[in-house]
């Protein structure tokens, strides 16, 4: 970046209003700084001095816009691009974002200003060198930007001194304590202003205590309170305190409404004050007499609430169980004042509010979410935040709590968003949350008193600057926006944005404007109606605010403004597609009408909410909020698709989000009440699944820093508690049908479509999903056992899609689910068994291409994968083990599955474990299953020979097999290529490997038939060499045996054919040719039959014989000429179609009636999920 230009404007024209800058050569601006009169632009060049007059003013600014691209069609050479630029005084930069396709050589200033001294500064453009050779560049690595350490009160040992600093900028400051009491407590009367003391105006306590004369009544409780409007003495004595209680507690008059009214009105007047003022108060009294259901009414019940904010007051009321319990009962009876009963549960919500948050200052395992909603309850009120305060600085014990923790070093913690729901958090999240509360608090007390002072003191200016930066931070946003809905916040933001002089701009009315852009956007913000005066009173000129910005603000404060009525206007619109930010707003705003609507209501509310929204927009709201969250579900699905997408639109992604999070949780404030039916229910329910999908993609693959990324998990909770509340027994859909049953159903049938996203991890979410909704054993189940039967084949379909072990996972969910009550695990045990059987068939039929074959092989490798598994997990071991034991169809099933393993000569790794494991547990399988696995154990150990357990379990399963068990043949023929294996591998022999063999052998020479004495498929040489390097691996005992039994058993030389071994891979990699052609569809060629020998049979009235030409009666029409269509009739004539010696064309037949559909993968789900799901793992069950 260059200086480009360096001048003195001044406007020209009639007018004077006008100047321009040209270029002699094309460039691209990167920002503009205009430097005050009496200013030095340059070091080296003392003797140039600005001149700016007047000092404020705005300017509009045209670039004269040149595209650095071929010009196509119908585009313009020349644009001229407007901004505009507001100069409130001092040396200002202005950046310019034309963009790097376009440049520019004139820029067009108009404004009302004498004179303007700016430098531009930016690039010149020229034609970039030709690129020769490709060079790499390293990717940019994101990081996420900080605060600076001033403004990081988080992170300080001492949260309020950015607010001291700032405080620091009045002439004369105040302390900060008694700064916070005046702005947020003892609002000072407007004759205080005026005193030349103040602020340091105190109430006189002594005074009024020395001019008291009782029996003349010059005082009395009233005047009491009056006298504690002021500030007290940071100095006062206790005993003053004392006595001025005690003469509190002396003017109890003979009305004790009365009496407990001034109470609560003193309490409410020391909650702000010193603590010790507090304690003075009650040691005099007894609450019980004071406060009591006689006395308790709506003004003294107020005075309370606000009191207990002070954590002495709360404290001391906590201590004292039966005022506590007469609270919580009259909180409850319903025979108390319904306005009263509120009120009540908010002191009792206080009060264990402060025991909840002084518990996390020092509990590594206090609640933490419970705290920050106290502090969120807390400082919705002016009053209650004051008193928090007083209580934070000026509270020894909770200021040591707090100052007791050490700043967290790198790796910096991000600030929690404790206002909203977030993960689980760690004290050290607390802390860091509470200390930038704190923080920010005092500095919005540092504006408020900077704003009453009045002037143009830079505090006002330096504290708006601040918390424009903490309203782009992360946490800090959501802190302050959230206490810039009080009320006196709200008010002086809108009073310093109007407060402009002659309609120039000052610094303070941009930031402002900035600051209610901000916090306008927000839908909660728009339900206070201070914030909606204050944006429909907003005046122009605006100087930062974009029209369009003022439209959109107007209309969502219009909304807010005309109440429900309005947002079942906005709901009940036709939105355009896709959503654009300022449509998704209204909707956010008209959405949080609506529930603030259900929350202040009584229990009837929901159905009047219902009823008028059918009169007004003859339409079911339900139906109507199910139809929105489809739209918002479609345009989520956009942003995660596969393919290549240069960048996320974080704030419409963020709003399709939180908008979709919104209409979820209002749509479950009707489900338990008002049932869905079941086509809606099937609706929401997929549109649920997706957009969970989708909230945990932008989890994996955004920055924790992005706002997407904060709205993703709010969104994944209220999805899966949703699900958790609809696959509960009591809530139903049309027909009495329970809701559990469609949504079950829905969740396993959606697997399949993942909209154009990832397909595996749309699966595995899915999964996620069920995990965490489905009941757990010791949860009421009662209502699954007629559930299940009804979702066998979503069940069956959904378990295809998973990989073995996520595969195992689902099943041990639904087999616990349904505790054997309807014999689900039986039933899937004996499916997977009959995919095998499919399977193994399927890798035998050589006609298949050749690539698809192997994919099929792979299949199979990853089915019996999830058998090995089924039989090592300790979950599914023991059902499983008992089903192939006590089942006669499922031992059946598995036996016949083995048995073709064995025909078709199928090896692999996974296959030798399973049969293994099977081993293992032979003791309880029938006879046949025995033999088999026996048998499979056998094979496999002929492929590798190194394996150390190959041949484990075989000598116990020859003894445990009868002679009438054995197929003799099958048995000798697997043992005798066993016994040649290994003697391949004689010399690296292991000494265990070599015990079994003997086992073998000995229990051959033991056996009656004689077929089994006598070894077929290894040679006499082989067996010779194998039993010498036996002998020396065995004991001499053994060896001594191995030459008697050796003796026994001869050697038949025939050579044993089988047909090649098919191994099965144990990982899935094709070239994309070979994926493409899997994936692609192949059209039937036309073809006619070729010609040959026609047999006459019974067929013979179709094929006749030539002679039956003669016999025909049509035999003229053969040679006749034809005419029009009289062909056609003749061809209509049985007799013509019988005599025909060739067989019709299959060309048209058989290319019309070709399915355009026919899969080439008939095994594997033609959609691209399905398919590519198996390169990452098995399909086992037919979907």
């Amino acid at each position: 970046m260059v200086l480009l230009q360096w001048c003195q404007l001044r406007p020209q024209g009639p007018i004077g209003n006008i100047a321009a800058v040209f270029f002699t050569k094309p460039v691209q601006v990167s920002s503009i700084r205009i430097f005050p009169t009496g200013g030095q632009p340059f070091i080296k060049a003392p003797e140039i001095v600005a001149t700016t007059e007047p000092e404020a003013f705005f300017l509009d600014v045209f670039f004269n816009a040149l595209s650095l691209q071929p010009i196509t069609g119908n585009q313009a050479k020349n644009i001229l691009v407007p901004s505009r630029i507001t100069y409130t005084g001092g040396e200002l930069d202005f950046g310019v974002e034309l963009g790097t396709e376009y440049a520019t050589r004139l820029i067009i200033f108009k404004g009302l200003f004498k004179e303007a001294a700016m430098a531009i500064y930016g690039t010149i453009v020229a034609n970039p060198p030709e690129v020769t050779e490709y060079e790499p560049r390293p990717l940019p690595v994101s990081s996420m930007q900080t605060l600076p350490a001033v403004l990081d009160v988080a992170r300080s040992v001492n949260p309020t001194s950015l607010a001291n600093q700032l405080l620091g900028l009045i002439p004369s400051p105040a302390p900060l304590t008694l700064v916070m009491r005046l702005m947020f407590c003892l609002r000072p009367e407007k004759e205080d202003w005026d005193n030349p003391q103040f602020p340091y105006v105190y109430a006189h306590l002594d005074q009024i205590l020395e001019d008291d004369d009782i029996e003349s009544e010059v005082l009395d409780l009233q005047t009491l309170v009056q006298s504690v409007s002021k500030p007290l003495k940071d100095n006062i004595s206790s005993d003053l305190l004392t006595e001025f209680a005690g003469r509190m507690r002396d003017l109890f008059g003979s009305d004790p409404t009365d009496n407990a009214f001034y109470v609560a009105q003193l309490l409410k007047k020391s909650a702000c004050q010193q603590s010790t003022f507090a304690k003075a108060l009650l040691q005099q009294i007894d609450l019980l007499d004071i406060f009591n259901e006689q006395t308790l009414d709506k003004d003294t019940s107020t005075c309370l609430a606000e009191a207990v904010c002070n954590a002495e007051i709360a404290r001391y009321l906590f201590q004292d169980t039966p005022f506590i319990q007469i609270l919580e009962d009259l909180s409850k009876n319903p025979k108390k004042n319904k306005t009263i009963q509120p009120i009540l549960k908010k002191i009792l919500s206080r009060i264990h509010g402060w025991q909840t948050f002084e518990d996390a200052l020092s509990n590594p395992d206090g609640d933490f979410l419970a705290g920050a909603a106290f502090l969120k309850e807390i400082s919705g009120e002016e009053f209650a935040l004051g008193c928090w305060l007083e209580s934070i600085l000026s509270h020894e014990v909770l200021s040591s709590k707090l100052a007791a923790h050490p700043i967290p070093v790198e790796p910096r913690p991000q600030l929690p968003l404790l206002f909203e729901r977030t993960p689980e958090i760690t004290q050290e999240g607390f802390i860091l949350f509470v200390r930038a509360f704190l923080g920010v608090t005092t500095v919005l007390g540092i504006l408020v008193w900077a704003d009453s002072l009045g002037g143009d003191d830079p505090c006002c200016e330096r504290t708006l600057s601040v918390m424009i930066l903490w309203q782009g931070a992360h946490g800090y946003r959501e802190i302050m926006n959230h206490c810039l809905l009080l009320r006196q916040m709200t008010k002086r933001l809108e009073w310093l944005k109007n407060d402009e002089d002659d309609q120039r701009p000052k610094k303070p009315g941009i930031l402002v404007e900035r600051l209610l852009l901000g916090l306008a956007t927000e839908p909660q913000a728009m339900l206070s109606a201070e914030l909606v005066g204050s944006v429909l009173a907003l005046k122009p000129p605006f100087c930062y605010i974009s029209s369009d910005e003022v439209l959109e603000m107007e209309k969502l404060a219009s909304v807010a403004q005309d109440g429900i009525l309005s947002a079942f206007e906005e709901i009940s619109f036709d939105s355009v597609r896709p959503f654009s930010v300022r449509r998704l707003r209204v909707l956010r705003v008209s959405i949080a009408i609506v529930v603030g609507e259900i929350s202040s209501g009584d229990e009837n509310v929901k159905w009047r909410i219902l009823e008028m929204f059918w009169k007004e927009r003859s339409q079911g709201l339900i139906q109507r909020l199910i139809a929105i969250l489809v739209d918002i579900t479609e345009d989520l699905n956009k942003h995660f698709q596969l393919g290549l997408q240069l960048k996320i639109h974080q704030a419409l992604t963020e709003l399709l989000m939180r908008t979709g999070d919104e209409l979820i949780r209002l749509i479950s404030c009707f489900i338990h009440s008002y049932p869905l039916p079941s086509r809606d229910l099937k609706t929401l329910t997929t549109s649920m699944v997706d957009i969970y999908v989708c909230s945990d993609a932008a989890r994996n693959t955004l920055s924790p820093s992005s706002p997407t990324y904060s709205a993703a998990y709010p969104l994944k909770q209220t999805c899966l508690d949703t699900f958790g509340d609809l696959l509960k027994p009591n809530v139903s859909s049309d027909n009495e049908t329970q809701a559990v049953r469609v949504v079950f159903r829905t969740i396993l049938e959606h697997a399949s479509h993942s909209s154009g996203r990832d397909p595996v991890h749309h699966i595995t979410q899915i999964l996620n999903v069920l995990d965490h909704v489905l009941p757990h054993p010791q949860d009421d189940q009662t209502s699954w056992s007629t559930i299940l039967p009804h979702a066998l084949h979503e069940v069956q379909t959904f378990c295809a899609l998973l990989d073995p072990p996520n595969q195992l996972h689902f099943i041990k969910l639904v087999v616990a689910v349904d505790r054997g009550e309807t014999g689900l695990g039986d039933w899937l045990i004996q499916e997977y068994l009959n995919e095998l059987t499919r399977l193994v068939e399927a890798v035998t039929n050589l006609r298949h291409d050749p690539d698809y074959l192997y994919v099929l092989q792979y299949q199979l490798s990853t089915a019996i994968q999830l058998g090995e598994l089924l039989l090592t997990s300790q979950d599914t071991s023991p059902w499983m083990l008992m089903a192939l034991s006590s089942n006669a169809d499922i031992s059946s099933a598995l036996s016949l599955w083995l048995s073709l393993v064995l025909d078709a000569n199928i090896t692999s790794a996974p296959l030798m474990r399973l049969a293994r494991e099977l081993g293992k547990h032979h003791e309880t399988f029938q006879p046949d299953l025995r033999f088999n696995i026996l048998l499979v154990i056998l094979r496999n150990a002929q492929q590798d020979p190194s394996v150390e357990a190959a041949l484990d379990f075989v000598p116990a399963l020859l003894k445990s097999l009868e002679p009438s068990d054995v197929n003799v043949e099958s048995l000798r023929n697997e043992i005798g290529r066993v016994f040649a294996a290994f003697a391949d591998h004689a010399p690296t022999m292991q000494s265990n490997i070599s015990e079994v063999l003997f086992q073998i052998i000995e229990w051959l020479s033991s056996q009656d038939n004689i077929k089994l004495t006598t070894l077929t498929g290894v040679s006499p040489d082989g067996f010779d060499y194998l039993c010498t390097n036996l002998s020396s691996l065995l004991p001499p005992e053994q060896q001594i045996g191995l030459s008697d039994v050796r003796s026994k058993l001869t050697v038949d030389d025939d050579q044993i054919i089988l047909p090649d071994s098919i191994e099965l891979p144990e990982s899935l990699a094709l070239p994309l040719q070979s994926i493409e052609n899997l994936l692609s569809t192949k059209k039937k060629e036309p073809s006619t039959p070729k010609a040959g020998t026609k047999t006459p049979d019974i067929l013979g009235v179709i094929i006749s014989p030539p002679t039956a030409i003669l016999r025909s009666p049509a035999a003229t029409g053969l040679t006749k000429t034809y005419a029009n269509n009289d062909f056609r009739q003749l061809r209509s004539s049985t007799a013509t179609r019988l005599n025909t010696s060739r067989l019709p064309s299959t060309h048209v037949d058989e290319f019309e009636n070709a399915a355009m559909a026919v899969d080439l993968l008939p095994a594997i789900d033609p959609t691209v999920t399905m398919a590519f799901q198996g390169l990452a793992g098995s399909l086992p069950f037919d979907g």
